[in-house]
């Protein structure tokens, strides 16, 4: 064989080669980019759920231009401590604004229970004397209390809470179809605290398990525009 055939042949077999290796090359480049690719897609799919947009209802009250989010438990994502304060704030309005003639005693004592002895004191005045409430409605009324909202707050290191709420004033009367009602919205501010150290009977301690108090209360008629 001559030596420019072994030439040809030499050139030729490196030239394969060099086209083999770049080859492979490609091919696990392209390997490479299909796995980061997967992992990429796989990543965004897992992550998504986090930046997933969550929405929420928000209610504007046509005469004072209050603005309420209605959410509920899941949705907030409220803390149980958060949660615990808005039932014991709201169920205190509730027992104390609210007026039904058959549960007057009960909701009379646990409203003391749960209040402190200075606001125990303006409550407690309502029911004295010539014009106390339970005189004027006595078994002829009651008043629905419905909590609107409940914003928790915190000043100088004490709880504080503002509740808004209707209460429908509703004559009874045998036929319900003409029942009289008055719907009044109102504010409460107030401030609470817990006392898991309280002196209390076994009867108040099931009532009130975790010594919830209130300090201070004020109530307002919302001022309408």
């Amino acid at each position: 064989m001559k030596k420019e055939d072994n030439e040809a042949i030499t050139y030729e077999a490196s030239f394969r080669y060099l086209i083999e290796k770049s080859n492979r090359r490609a091919w696990l480049v392209a390997f490479i980019s299909v796995i980061i690719t997967f992992m990429s897609i796989l990543a965004v799919t897992l992550l998504t759920p986090l930046k997933e947009a969550v929405p929420y209802v928000i209610r504007v009250d046509n005469q004072t231009g209050m603005v309420d989010i209605i959410t509920s438990l899941k949705e907030e994502e409220v803390s149980q401590n958060e949660a615990i304060d808005k039932y014991f704030v709201s169920n205190y309005i509730k027992i104390r604004e609210g007026y039904y003639f058959d549960l007057l005693q009960h909701d009379y004592e646990l409203t003391q229970i749960y209040s402190s002895p200075e606001v125990a004191k303006d409550y407690t005045a309502i029911y004295n004397g010539k014009f106390a409430r339970h005189e004027q409605l006595k078994d002829s009324y009651k008043v629905e209390i419905q909590i609107l909202s409940v914003v928790l707050s915190e000043s100088a290191g004490t709880k504080m809470a503002t509740i808004r709420f209707n209460e429908n004033l509703k004559r009874i009367v045998k036929d319900e179809a003409s029942m009289q009602s008055e719907v009044k919205t109102k504010v409460a501010t107030l401030s609470y605290a817990y006392d898991t150290k309280m002196q209390m009977s076994e009867e108040e301690r099931i009532e009130n398990p975790l010594g919830f108090k209130v300090l201070t209360y004020r109530i307002d008629d919302e001022i309408r525009r």
